[in-house]
Formats: C-alpha cells, structure tokens, sequence
C-alpha cells in the first residue's frame, strides 16, 4: 500500500484514489481480531503549494513510535538511528526511513511524501484505514458502506482519528481541473519510455498517466512541478516491488538527485550494500531493490572486480575492497599496518588480517586452591584432597611437578595449595615449601611475596605465598605435546585435555583429577554443587562489590579486557571470596591472578591497589623496637609450637631488633601477638583461624596453638587380606603405607616425604579401590568415575573402546561436531568453548564462505527479545543452501526457492519436539521451534567454517575469530563482527539479568537446581552440569514478561539434551515441571501419542517410507506415536498414522 505525491493512495487491493485530507487519519491498522498488532496513522501538510507528509505515527506491539521530520521518537523518548530494539528495528539510507517490524511490516517513507508499506500475507482481511481491507478484491468493501457506493472522499474522511481536544475539519474540496489537453503529453512519454519497459509489463502504467496528468493540469495554477516526479517515482518503486528492474529514467533536466561523498544515484540497485566490516553482504539479500545512493559497481576487467564498497570504518565514501582499513581492539590499522603481539603479529591486508603463529612457551597454575588452567587455556575447578600431579614429561619424566591440595575449611569446596614439589631426573626430593636437589635449578625470592625456581632445562615454576599460595608453572616450546598431569597435554588442543592415561578423554574435571592422586589412600573427591555465597548475604555484596572491579568497563583493570577476558577470574573471585575465611586474602589472590595474567600478556596493572587490598603495601616490619643487649632467642611463633632448636645455644650479647612486651615473630619478620600467630604442623605454617583434617582429629589454630577436637584413630586392625604396616621399627629410608599402589596409581611413581604406617597389601597384590587387594592383571578400567571389567566395551561419541590391561583402545573414527545455541544467548561451539552473547541483528551463525572460499551454506540467526532487560525468546533461523533459503519461525518452516536447482539439497524430519534438516552437504540442524538449535557438522569442514559457532578445529582457543579472521578476547567485538547487515547497531553490554531482577533470582535458583539435584546425578559424571546451571538461572531471572516458564525449560532441556548425546537418557518432565502435553495429538478414545524423553530412533513416515535415516541422530525428546501395525506410516503434516496409500 502506498500514497505519495498530490494526494494519490494505493490500496492493498490496488485502487488508486486522491483524498486532499490535511487531519490525522489511520493509514492502516490491525482489526477484525482480538489483539491489535499495528497501527499506522499520518498527517499531511501543504508547505510551498506541495503536500508533505509532517507525521507518522505507529503503534506496533505495544511500542509507540513517531517519525517527524527530524526527529525518531519511541515511547516519547528520542532516538539515535540505527534503533534496534524489542522486535523494532529502524535505519536511514540515503533516501528512506525504513521500519521494519518483526511481526511483517515494513514501512519506507522518503521524508518528504510518500510511504511505501508492505505487510505479511497473514494480515489479509485484517486491515481497516486508508489502505483498504486487503480482500484481494478492488472497490469492494472499500468503496461501498451497507451497499452504497462512496466517493474517495466520503471514503477518506471515515478514517480521520482526531486528538483528544482536537476539532479537524472534514475536508470538502474535490480535485478538479479545467485542463487543456497537453500536447506534448511528458507524462505519457517518460512512463511509457525504455527505462520502464519491463515495468509497463508488470504494473499497469495507465491510473499513473491519469494521475501525472492531473498533476500537471494543477501544477499550472500552483506553479509546482515536482508532483510529476513524485508520481514517476512512485511508479518506479512499486515495479521494484513487482520484482521489475526499472531504469535510471531521471536526467539532469528532468527531476535531478544528488548524491553525497562519490556515490552515484541508482533507480534499482540492492539496498543490502557490501561495506568494508562485510563486503559479501549483498550476496544474501533477501530485499528487492530500491532506489537511492550506491557505490559505483566495478568493471570487470581481466578477471579482476574493480568494484568499490562503502567505508563504514572512517566513513569516506566509496573505495575499492583492497583500501579498507581493518579494526582490532578498538583501533583502526590501514591495509599494510600490522601490529605483533606475544606469540603472534597481524598484516592487515584489504579489510581482513593474516596473522602468524609463533611457538610460544605454555603456562599452567593453580589459583584460589581449586582453580586450575591448563597449558591449552582449559579452566576447571577441582576440590582436591591429596598430592596430585600437576605436570610431568610423560616418557622420560625429567621433571615432575606434584602440588598439594588440603581441605582448609569447614566446607567440602574450601581447598587450598600446601605445597608444591618440583622433581628433577626422576630424583626424590620433597619438602614442605620447596626442596632442591641439584644444581639445575635456582631459587630466590624477587619480593615477600613470591618465590621463583628456574631449571636449566626449560621448567620455570612461580609460587605465590602471600596472601594465598598459589603456583604457575611456565613450560619452554620444546616440551609440547609432551607433557601430561592435571595441566594437560600442551598440544593447543583444548578439547582432549581431559585425557587420562587410560587413553580415554574423561567428561567432567573431578574425574579427570582422580586419576592423577599419588596416593592410593585418597578418598575420592565428590562434586558439590552448593553455591558458597548463598551461604552469607554479607560475604555475597562482598564479594560482588569487589571482584565487580573486575569486569567494570572504567575500572582499574579495564585496560586489559581486550587482551585478557575477565569473566572466568570474575566467577573464581566470587566463589574463593565467598568461601575463604579471611574473605579479603582469597579476594586479594583472585586480583593478583588477574593482574598476573595481564602481566604476562604484557601489560602492567599498577595502581590498583589503592582502593583495594592495600594492607599488604604497608605492612612491614615496624613493631620491631632495638635492644642493645640480647642474650636469648627470639620469641618466635615457631616456638610456641614446637621447641626452637636455636634457644639452646649460648652467644654473646648482640644488640639488634627482637620483639617485645610479649610479641611473637613470624614468617615475614613481623612482631605479633599469640592470638595472631600461625601454628606449626609437621614443619608448616597455618595459618590463624584455619582448620586440618588428620588421623579422624579436627584441629584449628587459636593463639599459636592447635586445638583438636574428636579421639585420634587408634592402630587399625586391618581387614583381611590387609596387613599393618609399622613404620616405627624399619630402617630409615623405607616406604611405608603412603607407597600402597591401588589399580587408580599404578601408573604414576610413588613421592614419598616420610614413612607412613597404615593397612598395605601382602606383596603383589594392589588396592582395588574397594578395600579388598588383587593382582595388579585383574585391575578395571576407570572412565567418568565408573569401574569396567577387562573386555567391557563402551561408546564414546561415534567410537567404541575396549577395556584392556587398565587402557581404554579405541576405534579413531572421526565423529559429527556439535554446536548448541540455546536461551538468551549461550552458545557452545563445536570446540566446546562456551560464551553468552545476546544481540538484536541477524548474525551468521556458521558457514563455509571463509576468506576466499566460495561455499555451500549459510545459517544466519536473529533474536527476537522479550524481557526488559533484553532477553531473547524466539530465534528466527534462515539457512541458504546453494538456491533455496529455508526460514524458521513461528514454530514452522518456509522455503523460498532462489533460482533453477533440480535435486532438492535438503530433507525435513520432525522428531518429537524438534524439527530436523538434514542437507546432503553434512550439515543437521535440529530445532525446538523455540529458542533451541543443535546444529551438527560432518568432519570434512574441519578448520574450513567461521562464524559464531567458531572454527571447528578441535581448539578453542581461536574460537573468537571475528569476520576479519583476528582473534580476539572480547565477546562483543567477536559477536558484533559476525553481524549481517553493518547498519544494525552494535551490541554493548553484557547485562547481568540477576542483578537487574534481584526478586527473581531466589526463584530462579531454586528452579534451576533440578540441574544439580539426583534427577540428573547419572548425567553428572558424564557432562559438566555448572555451566548449564549458570546459563539456566540467568535465563530464569531475565523472562520477566512472560515466557518465564519456557525460558527455564529451555536451559534444563539443553542439559538434558547434552546427557542424551552421551547416551545417558534421563526422563525430567514431570505434571508440574515443563511437562509436555501429548494426549493433544491422540485422536478421542484413542492412546498412540507418548511422550519419550529420549526419542524414538528413525520413524517410518510417509516423507520417509523406507525408514532410514542419513545419519542416526542421538533420540531427541518430545511427544511421538506408536503407531498400529494396520497404518505403520506416520503422516507429519497431519501428525497421525496412516496406512501406506493414504500418505
């Protein structure tokens, strides 16, 4: 529907009429129907003898906009363009306003007088205004009230809409001219020209003659002769919205335009223009054409496109692809500039960066006592409670690096790091902070607060004492894939970091960490999902003030976001300071992790502790007070523990600085009192206030001393075949009980710091696990915490393993990848790098046109918010397979077909809940019809597709390459860099819909902890569920206007979803918890619909009939027929049974 010019409308139905109004009318709006979901009125004006449209206003679903001339209102609030916001998105070009609505309306008004408006097909018979009843029927029901025929202007003024105190008179003039028939007829001559000869064949050009005549006729009394250019415009765009191409038909003479920078002006070119930040964007473009400004197209001239696109980077205009400049953190490199960073440097070249890889050395550590980071950059936390190996050199183990980690709490999640061993050439060194053997290493203090120990052979370990102990180990090039233990393999592979000796990749950290205990008498450590700042409101807003600095875009440590991405150090920040007792040294630790791990990007954080964490700066030595004459020992508060060797010995007086009036010294050389002194346990500090666990005592440190509560354990009387073990009458030099290997320690060499005594089995034979000894053949294999005989076999992914002399063999198949995308904005990628991203554009999720390959698909995905805080409930996919777009939305699919394919690309399944494509590229999707896509690749594209589900090459490190092939730290630079159309605003923040909605957050958290709970405690060995469980409550907490149900069903389906695909089914859905309504479908009396909480595997179905599948999908839940043996077809359309003939 449009009007323009002098007065001229179209109907939806196609009627031109003129109708002078100069009041409010509706232009046309949603009726017939219970909920209105536009509504579009406009005011004309008459400036210089020609009419204007002055306003337009709009309401959309529920969204109040007004566009004037200058001026973008939404909700009465002024707006920048581009807006994208709650399903609105409005843009300017050259010459258009363009709204579009995502529940199909665009509206295009040039700002002067004319509005082009197209509607979804599904609104037919739905309209009222000036636009008509789009019927399909001309005249009809327009033009005629209770059967009487109606001018246009009885027609017009039935529409008009006044203000509330507002009078506008009804307008009376008719438009009549007394014309003289023109002889040189130019309105025939340019409407029938060459420019528009594909056009008279699709739109008739006659009611348009007969309107520019008009015009022309009037314009002789209102001396004005721009209404015949609005009216040959008008015929251009409504070819253009025919599918026609119309010619340039203006000239210097005859309606000019202008056109800024060195763009030319076009009558029919794409308004999806290839820009520098995305130079193939006009290769989707799912528009019609229109007229406005455009680069000048390229000549093609040996073989090279000389084509220019538009420089959205510095905005200049117009410039060929080879001159565009490239972006990196915020800065703006010209083609040529490159910059190096450590371990790689970058050319910009033509909008897109080649960057190279130098072999860098690789870094492990221990932070906060639970946090671990591998060599590959993994994060896991684990509640260790023994000494593991941290790192070692698999085969020749030339140096072996053991770390002890305690429980130093009261609660089971509260560890920390005790001591750290470094062993060189299989040598048995030991120690309660560090130990040295040999020449090959240097030790020295460079501050109070760190220790450091070089070897020669290229092991760097860096222990941090104070205010926590933590430990990085920094590992030289040469050990790369090499290396094994808690800190991974180093091969820049994340995903097989979990590797056990056992040649099996484990699923979830503990289960990993369990297989490297030295020690058979560990126990094996549980998981717990206690969420420790639940446990104290104060310690929470604590600890959310503080590590807030963390992720503060202006805070202390802002400068180093782009480098090193805060948001893992943010979580263990929370999580140590919540669970520390001395809250401000675990928050202190966390800090310096972070400032640590900036520093080794190279970039130095001073000055942030001037706010926070200040006590350690000044803290030095200055109780001590000077004595001329000191004859005995120091008071130290070693001393108070256990006797001081140096008391014994005479010397003469010296003078110096001693502690006084009853001070103790300790550690650092400070002088405190009793009550503040750590205690001394078999040699080490701990400190005051901490708690350890030994022998069945509890023991915590008070006034330098340790009190103990509960009876020591008396000598056990082992169990048979057990025997005791007393280390009391062996000679020294001797392994006791701390040597007993068990089938878990078989592999790893014993570390022996003294002789223990305890239960050991008689010799050949080794702990089980389960308290009984066998021989050493006998031993299971371990996978995910569960035991499994020689000879069992398992399925991992596509490959089976075989249990064999305590190793997993395995087939090497090569397996589908997966990548998730699920809520308000989770992905997980086909590496398995996790993020949370929520936009308002339409972003490219996955493809394989990277670089300069031409490829084969494209899926590109586009939110639909709901929610205040910007939530997304609804995607709409579209997925271009060589010439057909497939479209997801509104719980269906719709094929637009672009071109001459004869074989279909593509088959469309329904299972259960989801819908399936399965492409005969190697690409599955599968979709809820909701916010949930599993999209599955075939192995061929490994390393070959980019986009938001990353890279597919087994790493995750590279996973935020953004479209000009840089990679980066930050989410939203990685997101917004992948958006389709650059005119869309970029995304800012990562809003935490939690704390936004605090009075929702109890909610959620108590809904989502079905995830922890026993219903899913088979899947938990299997798949990490903390990620999932976050991802659920900041869903839960966002949906707060309405959907908040479907929001937290979501996030549980997608874990259970996750357990599905390791073969764990697990049936979640119960009458009160997302249950799922199949009887809908079951026919009165009749029982065929069941709803399968782990699907059914390939259905007969008409679409269908052999009953094979291409690939066998892991079952995917939801309601599905069991359908009778007289009618085995399942018809997917009517969704019931049919027989054969009735498909």
């Amino acid at each position: 529907c449009s009007t323009w010019g002098n007065f001229h409308f179209k109907t939806f139905d196609g009627d031109i009429f003129s109708f002078p109004g100069l009041c409010n009318y509706v232009f046309a709006s949603h009726c017939n129907t219970p909920y209105e979901d536009f509504n579009i009125q406009i005011r004309r004006m008459v400036v210089g003898n020609a009419p204007t449209i002055n306003r337009i206003t709009m309401k959309l679903e529920g969204v109040a906009a007004e566009l004037t001339k200058d001026v973008v209102m939404i909700n009465s609030n002024r707006v920048q363009l581009p807006y994208s916001q709650s399903g609105i998105m409005i843009e300017k070009s050259s010459i258009y306003v363009k709204v579009v609505s995502k529940v199909g309306i665009v509206l295009m008004w040039n700002g002067d007088d004319s509005i082009l408006l197209e509607l979804n097909e599904k609104y037919a018979n739905q309209t009222c205004g000036l636009c008509g009843d789009f019927n399909g029927l001309p005249i009809y029901n327009e033009f005629y009230s209770n059967n009487i025929k109606m001018t246009a202007l009885q027609f017009g003024n039935m529409q008009k809409m006044d203000g509330p105190t507002e009078h506008c008179e009804d307008s009376t003039s008719t438009l009549t001219a007394n014309c003289t028939d023109n002889s040189d007829d130019i309105c025939q001559k340019t409407l029938t020209s060459s420019a528009f000869a594909e056009c008279n064949i699709l739109v008739d050009v006659r009611e348009y003659i007969m309107a520019c005549q008009e015009d022309l006729c009037r314009s002789e009394e209102s001396k004005n002769a721009s209404c015949i250019c609005d009216t040959f415009a008008e015929y251009s765009r409504q070819c253009a919205h025919a599918g026609g191409q119309p010619l340039n038909w203006r000239t210097s003479e005859l309606c000019p335009k202008k056109c800024p920078y060195n763009m030319e002006y076009q009558e029919c070119s794409s308004p999806c223009a290839d820009t520098c930040t995305n130079p193939g964007r006009s290769q989707f473009c799912e528009e019609h054409c229109m007229d406005g400004c455009f680069c000048p197209p390229g000549k093609f001239c040996l073989f090279l496109n000389l084509g220019t696109v538009f420089d959205d980077i510095n905005n200049s205009g117009c410039i060929p692809l080879q001159q565009c400049s490239c972006v990196y953190n915020g800065n703006t490199y010209a083609t040529g500039a490159s910059f190096s960073e450590q371990c790689r440097s970058c050319t910009c070249n033509g909008g897109q960066w080649s960057c190279q890889d130098m072999s860098c050395p690789g870094t492990c550590s221990v932070e906060g006592g639970s946090h671990i980071t591998t060599y590959d950059k993994k994060h896991y936390d684990h509640h260790g409670d023994c000494t593991y190996v941290l790192s070692k050199h698999c085969n020749d183990e030339i140096f072996t690096i053991l770390v002890e980690l305690r429980k130093c709490g009261l609660t089971d999640t509260e560890t920390c790091l005790k001591t750290v061993t470094l062993n060189m050439n299989k040598g048995q060194t030991s120690g309660n902070c560090i130990s040295l053997s040999n020449a090959n290493a240097t030790v020295f203090r460079p501050s109070s607060f760190f220790i450091i120990m070089q070897t020669k052979f290229g092991v760097h370990l860096e222990i941090q004492i104070t205010p926590i102990m933590q430990v990085y180990v920094r590992l030289d090039p040469i050990f790369k894939d090499q290396t094994c233990g808690l800190c991974g393999n180093f091969n820049n592979i994340q995903t097989d970091d979990f590797k056990a000796i056992s040649g099996i990749i484990e699923g979830t950290a503990t289960a990993f960490a369990n297989t490297w205990r030295t020690q058979a008498s560990c126990p094996n450590t549980q998981r717990s999902f206690e969420n420790p700042c639940a446990l104290s409101i104060e310690n929470e807003k604590y600890a959310q003030h503080w590590c807030g600095l963390l992720t503060n875009s202006q805070g202390p440590f802002a400068d180093c976001h782009y480098a090193v991405n805060p948001s893992v150090y943010h979580t263990n920040c929370l999580f140590d300071t919540c669970n520390c007792e001395n809250s401000e040294d675990c928050l202190c630790a966390a800090l310096s992790s972070y400032v640590r791990a900036c520093a080794s990007k190279g970039i130095q954080l001073s000055g942030w502790r001037t706010d926070v964490c200040s006590k350690y700066t000044t803290s030095c030595p200055r109780s001590l007070s000077y004595s001329y004459t000191i004859s005995s020992c120091q008071p130290t508060c070693r001393s108070l523990s256990e006797p001081d060797v140096t008391c014994n010995i005479e010397f003469v007086p010296v003078d110096g600085c001693t502690c006084v009036n009853g001070t103790y010294m300790d550690e650092s050389g400070k002088c405190v009192p009793a009550n503040e002194c750590p205690c001394y346990y078999r040699g080490s500090p701990i400190p005051f206030g901490e708690v350890v666990h030994e022998n069945g005592l509890v023991c915590t440190c008070t006034q330098g001393r340790l009190n103990c509560i509960g009876a020591p354990s008396p000598t056990p009387v082992c169990e048979s075949p057990m025997v005791y073990f007393d280390c009391r009458n062996v000679t020294a030099g001797t392994t006791g009980a701390e040597c007993q290997q068990s089938c878990q320690t078989l592999d790893i060499q014993c570390y022996s710091t003294q002789c223990v005594s305890g239960c050991v089995c008689p010799a050949g034979l080794v702990l089980d696990g389960n308290g009984g000894c066998i021989p050493e053949e006998e031993c299971p294999c371990v996978h995910n915490e569960a035991t499994y005989q020689p000879g069992e076999k398992i399925n991992v992914d596509c490959n089976t393993c075989v249990c064999k002399n305590r190793k997993w063999e395995c087939t090497e198949d090569e397996c589908l990848g997966t990548c998730a995308v699920y809520g308000d904005g989770h992905y997980n990628t086909f590496d398995n790098k996790r993020f949370s991203f929520n936009g308002n554009c339409e972003y490219t999720l996955v493809q394989d046109h990277c670089g300069t390959a031409n490829g084969t698909f494209r899926v590109v995905t586009e939110n639909i918010p709901c929610g205040n805080t910007g939530t997304t409930c609804s995607k709409s996919i579209k997925v271009f397979l060589e010439s057909y777009e497939l479209i997801f939305g509104e719980e269906r699919v719709t094929v637009i077909k672009r071109g001459q394919n004869a074989e279909v690309p593509y088959t469309v399944r329904y299972m259960g809940m989801y819908l399936v494509i399965e492409t005969t590229s190697g690409l599955i999707l599968m979709w809820d019809k909701k916010t949930s896509i599993f999209m599955k690749l075939s192995p061929d594209f490994k390393g070959q597709i980019c986009g938001l589900c990353g890279n597919y090459d087994g790493n995750s490190i590279n996973d935020f390459t953004t479209r000009t092939q840089s990679v980066v730290q930050n989410v939203l630079e990685f997101g917004n860099s992948w958006k389709v159309s650059s005119t869309c605003p970029d995304a800012h923040s990562i809003k935490d819909p939690c704390s936004t909605n605090p009075y929702r957050k109890s909610w959620s958290e108590k809904q989502c902890s079905i995830i922890n709970s026993n219903i899913f405690a088979a899947c938990h060995s299997q798949v990490e569920p903390a990620e999932y469980y976050r991802a659920c409550v900041t869903d839960a907490c966002a949906c707060d206007t309405g959907g908040d149900c479907d929001c937290f069903c979501t996030a549980v389906a997608a874990y259970a979803q996750a357990c599905s695909e390791v073969g764990v089914c697990i049936a979640w859905r119960t009458p009160s918890i997302c249950p799922l309504f199949c009887d809908y479908y079951n026919q009165q009396g009749e029982c065929e619909w069941h709803y399968k909480p782990c699907g059914a595997s390939c259905m007969k179905t008409c679409r269908n009939p052999s009953g094979k599948c291409l690939h066998n999908l892991p079952g995917l839940e939801g309601c599905y027929p069991n359908c009778p043996p007289d009618k085995p077809y399942f018809h997917e359309d009517q969704m019931k049974c049919v027989s054969l003939c009735d498909c």
